[in-house]
């Protein structure tokens, strides 16, 4: 004998009928079961039949609930957010997550050696990270708590909603260690094969170009599309590369990387730039962070600069 003699054969009536008295419209409720309008009233009315009762007044342009079908929703609802809560209760927890999307250089170099320091910040976060090639497009989607993009287009982004400047870039020719000799002074270094993280050589180009007396003698270039690409060539002493110091403050503070005395460090045409896509008190924070370790990273760089004679923005 069964323990509940009075619940129907078919429970698919009663979850039909639930979805309607809940939203109240037999087309709602069949758009949430996703099954057609008439399948929706023929389950109402055979779970009506079955029980001998009407328990929906369907009317010409809505419908309400008899009495008993209103005592019949309300044991309904309260059952089923029971189950609900139930079976909700055995699924792990789904943890929540910081989403930084960047600028390739950036995440490569700066965010991955800050994570140990992202997850004791946020520990009931996970860190997602994810690189960027194409930063400005990357603009366009909303699949990120925030963005750290990098552009040539600095009056586009000024005084944009939710866009704040990050920092410029400081950039200067570095080498590998491997390749310092007595005499390797600025002139010299500047005849070593150089290494371009673009087909367009933008980066010594424009450095180059406010160097008292550059170099006349030609030189081998070979280009990389990839600042990491050039940084790694560099580092293995394929030659000497102009990248943002900002990026490489440990190599420079453990002597892999070699800038010369009196070297002119000179902005770019690029920007680093960050995007708010969510609004919350973590994002907040963490902008506040970055913009802290950004200023922190830019001390050391002045600290190295007044060692080593470095001169030119970087003093101001």
């Amino acid at each position: 004998m069964t323990p509940y003699p009075n619940l129907p054969y078919s429970h698919n009536g009663l979850r039909a009928f639930e979805s309607v008295a809940r939203l109240m419209s037999f087309t709602l409720a069949a758009d949430e079961l996703n099954v057609t309008q008439s399948a929706v009233s023929r389950q109402v009315k055979q779970l009506e039949d079955e029980l001998e009762i009407s328990l929906v007044r369907r009317k010409h342009r809505a419908i309400e609930l008899t009495p008993q079908g209103n005592e019949l929703y309300l044991a309904l609802r309260e059952g089923y957010s029971n189950i609900e809560s139930v079976l909700a209760s055995w699924k792990e927890p789904k943890q929540k997550r910081i989403v930084i999307k960047a600028a390739l250089s950036y995440a490569t170099r700066v965010l991955i050696s800050k994570v140990r320091q992202l997850n004791e910040r946020y520990p009931d976060y996970e860190i997602v990270i994810i690189p960027v090639i194409e930063e400005d497009e990357a603009l366009n989607y909303t699949d990120y708590d925030l963005l750290v993009f990098h552009t040539q287009l600095k009056n586009h982004y000024d005084n944009k909603p939710g866009i704040r400047v990050l920092r410029e870039e400081f950039m200067a020719p570095v080498c590998s260690h491997s390749l310092v000799t007595d005499d390797l002074d600025l002139d010299s270094i500047l005849t070593l094969p150089r290494l371009h993280p673009t087909l367009d050589h933008t980066d010594w180009k424009t450095w180059l170009s406010d160097v008292a007396y550059p170099p006349t003698t030609p030189v081998r270039n070979t280009s990389f599309l990839s600042l990491d690409l050039a940084l790694n060539a560099c580092l293995s002493g394929q030659g000497v590369t102009v990248t943002d110091l900002l990026l490489i403050i440990p190599e420079l503070e453990r002597g892999f990387l070699y800038c010369p005395p009196n070297a002119k460090i000179q902005h770019s045409a690029w920007t680093y730039y960050l995007h708010q896509n969510t609004k919350s008190a973590v994002i907040d924070d963490l902008i506040d962070w970055l913009v802290e370790e950004n200023e922190n990273e830019l001390s050391k760089l002045k600290r190295l600069a007044q060692q080593n004679d470095w001169y030119g923005v970087i003093e101001r």
